[in-house]
This record gives structure tokens, C-alpha cells and sequence, in this order.
């Protein structure tokens, strides 16, 4: 069974950190099969991804295509 989870980072532009986030799929084991890292910088947004992930069962190898979907639509 694969698990989403919201992908946390710490980002540094022009000298100032922030924090960014994706989504990660994880596998039983817990080994990350899956990521699109760096989607947004509001995590609400990577929320709001996450569970579109979860609730239409997608496959990890489609997530950086989710997230680029995500970035040029109306929702981002």
C-alpha cells in the first residue's frame, strides 16, 4: 500500500530561508518510492494536493506531473 505524506524542505532565495513543501509517496517499508519536492511554499496548498493524491490513489511515478498540473492551473 503506498502512503502519501506532505514532503517538507527548508529553501534559501536571495539569503532569506523559508520553508517549501511537496508530497512524498512512501511504500510498507517506509522507503520514499515517489516525490515532487518544492511545489509551494504554503502548506495548505501542498495539503490540498496530498489528499487529491490520496483520495484518486495515484501512482508515485506521476507525481511531478501532478505537481507541474497543480503549479499551472487556477488552484495554485
Amino acid at each position: 500500500m503506498i502512503c502519501y505524506r506532505i514532503y517538507e524542505n527548508t529553501i534559501t532565495v536571495d539569503g532569506k530561508e523559508s520553508e517549501s513543501y511537496g508530497v512524498a509517496a512512501f511504500d510498507e517499508n517506509g522507503e520514499i518510492i515517489g516525490c515532487a519536492p518544492d511545489i509551494t511554499t504554503v502548506r495548505s496548498k501542498a495539503e490540498y494536493i496530498l489528499e487529491k493524491c490520496r483520495r484518486n490513489n495515484a501512482s508515485p511515478c506521476h507525481l511531478k506531473d501532478i505537481a507541474e498540473d497543480f503549479i499551472i492551473s487556477d488552484e495554485y
